[in-house]
């Protein structure tokens, strides 16, 4: 009887509450740390409850990191006979209105997620999706590279009248850099490969 008094009176409940924002807090900036023996110390005990629920912060929705270079991803599936096949991943300035509608979120995808090393539990996976797709039992892939073709985006210059480059006056993407290399294995192309 005495404790659910106790329980019922309001500095208790505000109490409760307060501890738990203030932990809360403090893990959600421990997450937010940069990289170091402390952070992983701090935040390794409750990694797996704050992702179970969805607690990780990401803010680079608000604060994206500004790029320094222009960009297009493309994949190269070589055959069994040596040929080549250039896959190329949804290019906006390339496309018209309703294919830029229809394959946004792809281009968004492939451009924001496939060529960077965050996300490279998912490359083989891509790799052998692009295999099953060009498949053909006559003459196979044999290989997938990833490749990041890319350009400085060039400095501005505030003196000059026109500081602004257009888009199409931009340097094409000349600088490559192969990102993943998969070697198909026969049991790649069989049904329900994973």
């Amino acid at each position: 009887m005495a404790l659910t008094n106790f329980i019922r009176k309001p500095q208790v409940k505000e109490g409760g509450l307060s501890l738990i924002f203030v932990v809360f807090l403090f893990f959600t900036i421990s997450w937010l740390a940069p990289e170091s023996t402390l952070r992983t110390n701090t935040i390794e005990p409750v990694k797996q409850f704050y992702l179970f629920w969805g607690l990780d912060q990401n803010w680079k929705l608000f604060s994206p990191e500004i790029r320094k270079i222009n960009f297009h991803t493309e994949a190269i599936l070589t055959f069994a006979d040596g040929n080549r096949l250039i896959v190329e991943m949804p290019r906006m300035n390339r496309l018209n209105y309703w294919d830029r509608f229809r394959l946004e979120k792809f281009r968004k995808w492939s451009v924001d997620s496939l060529p960077w090393p965050d996300y490279k539990e998912f490359w083989p996976d891509f790799a052998r999706y692009i295999g099953r797709k060009y498949n053909n039992n006559n003459n196979q892939p044999q290989s997938l590279s990833l490749n990041l073709y890319y350009i400085e985006i060039p400095t501005l210059d505030l003196n000059h009248p026109h500081p602004l480059v257009p888009v199409t006056e931009m340097p094409p993407h000349t600088k490559i850099n192969t990102v993943f290399f998969y070697r198909y294995q026969p049991a790649d192309f069989k049904s329900g490969a994973l």
